[in-house]
């Protein structure tokens, strides 16, 4: 059956496409060809600090409001999750010897757009851009950007969020909206998963676009905090010791299965 991958533009039309092929994606029929559906996730088994992951369509189920990824790299064998195969009987397909099932935070979804420093732009990311409104040009997406009949137009500047909005990846403001297409310059600063909770399961990349655009707290300290997403943020004295003898940098590990 043919499906349309390009509507799947955000959490909810890719949970809902999930949820109508959880036997193929169990038992790894689903046709993903032509298409470039990749999701970002919250990683939350490498201890005091989450970091980024990043699959394929297919290789990952929802169970109500929590994401469960399908690997196959051991380094998932302690946080493996068998019991969520009970839920549906078509997950019975994936109960085999090296099949990990682990639970993760949904982290938004490949726009299509690489930014000037050649990174994948996800809904759910910051970034530094220059819009030019209405181009003569506009982008087609990729690492091509928006050009009007003045080729030296750059467009106003702004920092904010990214999110799908009416079918388009665009650039979330306070009280409006830009689409990523009409950038000249693009660049990823962070990304809005910063004051993650302990047991959140899925967090709300609309809301978190829009209290962004909306905030009138100091610019720099949120952007600091950006630039640790994803990050829980300390609530205990004892989190809080961790983190200072820790420090706060993390390498981003993209899944082998992306």
């Amino acid at each position: 059956m043919e499906n349309n991958f390009s509507k799947l533009t955000n959490l909810d039309s890719i949970k809902e496409f999930c949820n109508a092929n959880l036997l193929d994606i169990a038992l790894r029929n689903l046709n993903t060809v032509n298409h470039n559906v990749k999701v970002r996730f919250i990683n939350l088994t490498a201890g005091h600090y989450a970091t980024f992951g990043y699959t394929g369509l297919g290789r990952f189920f929802f169970c109500d409001d929590c994401m469960y990824i399908i690997s196959n790299d051991k380094k998932y064998e302690s946080e493996h999750n068998p019991d969520i195969l009970e839920f549906s009987e078509d997950l019975v397909f994936l109960n085999r010897p090296g099949i990990y099932i682990v639970r993760v935070i949904f982290a938004g979804v490949f726009t299509g757009f690489y930014d000037d420093n050649n990174e994948r732009i996800f809904t759910g990311d910051v970034v530094r851009a220059n819009i030019l409104v209405d181009p003569e040009f506009p982008s087609n997406g990729g690492r091509n950007r928006a050009r009007g009949i003045n080729s030296e137009a750059v467009g106003s500047f702004c920092e904010a969020g990214i999110d799908e909005m009416s079918g388009k990846y665009s650039i979330i403001l306070d009280n409006h909206y830009a689409p990523l297409s009409w950038a000249t310059k693009l660049k990823i600063v962070g990304s809005l998963f910063y004051d993650l909770q302990s047991g959140q399961t899925e967090v709300d990349i609309r809301g978190l676009c829009n209290s962004l655009a909306q905030s009138r707290a100091d610019r720099k300290e949120l952007l600091k905090l950006a630039k640790k997403s994803p990050y829980f943020p300390p609530v205990t004295w004892q989190e809080s010791v961790l983190e200072i003898l820790l420090g706060n940098n993390v390498i981003d590990e993209e899944d082998d299965e992306c």
